[in-house]
């Protein structure tokens, strides 16, 4: 059960790194739309990331973790603030500024406790990034998608938008190793790339790599059949560009002879349906929408584990603070991941993700998604809707959540503990939605 402690537990006074005097660099990389199962490390044999499953591998793998809320503008709000979209006010891209009295950011603590704070790359949020913590903003993209050839980007936090020219991958890329050149110890970087959001452009070397083969061919092993048509060639394609730009960086990192005191987070932003239901998009309860890659590596995690506890894209701010040595200064909703970066274990048995605008404003097919909670564990995920409509399904035994368990009589145990799990997680952050347990 997830208690008022876990959400008000503090930083050690001491970073754990081998050198315990220095607060450890931390590099948070954010893909855009990133199916759970598109990297290698994820059991895909058909996708090419060499440099991500390297990090995967040599790290901590999260293989069931959840982002907090599945759509671009909050889950962004939710790195941020390490607070739900209930809590923020970011509901969904449809409502982007957060309401007052949520801050100061986790990165502005962090910039408060000696960091110096870099955002580089996609943002799609109010208000802009030096208000929100960050010392400077070298190469950023203001709204939530772009082209990738030649796209308009703005340098500096004053800056305007231009044509910048090249391809928006390498952009965001270069003006990255050109920030661990030069950066002041201990720095923050948040490197939000847009890849593999739409419109997917990908340059034919890495497209070659997939073409030929039908999309049933390259579809993800847990990919549910059916649909409609999805093309998995491109999507690759886009991600093997991604990855192949991560390895430039991560190669920076080594040169400059910072490898060693720099812990990298990497996460989807969200997921992506992918065709699934014929959906293409995110916002949805199933696993394609929440789940998504999620690992921690670098040179300052100095072993690797393979983790099957569930988590959530809010508890990255929380341990961002807890590495930092930095007490919150205000309680937060995630909870400190760290135990896991030193040991590979930790207590955590639930995760949780919410969508709460009903509007159908901010989607792109505009329609309107019911709102809902869900929990998830290792193997279960309960669906609560505000209709009070209720939905259990065994991820492990149906992956494609095809079967719906909630009348079953011989899980009411679980059930009944998933509901007891998710009211107490409302009842402790604050979330109006409780009343849907009435």
């Amino acid at each position: 059960m997830i208690t008022r402690r876990h959400l008000l537990s503090t930083a050690a006074a001491t970073p754990w790194l081998k050198a315990a005097d220095r607060k450890p660099n931390i590099i948070f990389l954010f893909s855009d739309d990133h199916h759970f199962q598109c990297l290698g490390a994820a059991g895909n044999p058909h996708i090419h990331t060499p440099n991500l499953d390297r990090l995967a591998s040599s790290g901590i793998l999260f293989i069931n973790g959840i982002i907090s809320t599945s759509q671009c503008c909050p889950s962004r709000g939710i790195m941020l603030s390490g607070r739900e979209t209930y809590q923020t006010g970011l509901l969904s891209n449809g409502a982007t500024d957060f309401k007052p009295g949520v801050g100061p950011t986790v990165v502005e603590q962090l910039r408060r406790g000696g960091y110096d704070t870099i955002h580089i790359g996609k943002w799609h949020i109010r208000p802009e990034p030096g208000p929100s913590g960050f010392n400077r903003s070298p190469l950023w993209l203001r709204g939530g998608g772009s082209i990738y050839r030649d796209p308009m980007l703005r340098r500096g936090q004053q800056g305007a938008d231009e044509k910048v020219e090249g391809h928006i991958t390498d952009l965001f890329t270069d003006a990255a190793i050109g920030v661990v050149k030069d950066a002041r110890q201990p720095f923050f970087l948040w490197q939000a790339y847009n890849a593999p959001h739409v419109p997917l452009y990908a340059a034919q070397k890495y497209y070659d790599r997939y073409r030929g083969k039908t999309n049933e061919q390259l579809a993800p092993p847990l990919h549910p059949k059916g649909g409609s048509p999805f093309d998995w060639a491109t999507y690759y394609a886009v991600i093997t560009h991604l990855d192949e730009a991560i390895g430039r960086l991560t190669d920076a990192l080594r040169k400059s002879g910072q490898w060693d005191n720099t812990v990298i987070f990497f996460i989807g932003d969200n997921g992506y349906m992918a065709g699934t239901r014929n959906w293409n998009g995110k916002v949805r309860h199933w696993d394609e929408s929440v789940r998504v890659p999620y690992f921690v590596s670098g040179g300052a995690v100095k072993k690797a584990f393979r983790v099957d506890d569930p988590v959530a894209s809010v508890d990255t701010a929380a341990t961002w603070l807890d590495l930092a040595g930095i007490k919150p200064e205000k309680p937060l909703a995630g909870r400190s991941l760290r135990s896991y970066l030193e040991t590979g274990k930790g207590d955590l048995d639930a995760a949780f993700s919410t969508w709460d605008d009903g509007r159908a404003e901010g989607l792109a097919a505009r329609v309107a998604i019911e709102p809902y909670r869900l929990v998830r564990t290792r193997r279960h995920k309960l669906v609560v809707w505000q209709s009070k409509k209720q939905a259990l399904y065994d991820c492990v035994a149906d992956p494609a959540e095809e079967r719906d368990l909630i009348e079953d009589a011989k899980l009411a145990a679980v059930r009944e503990d998933l509901r007891k799990k998710l009211r107490a997680r409302m009842e402790v952050t604050g979330d109006h939605a409780v009343a849907w347990f009435s």
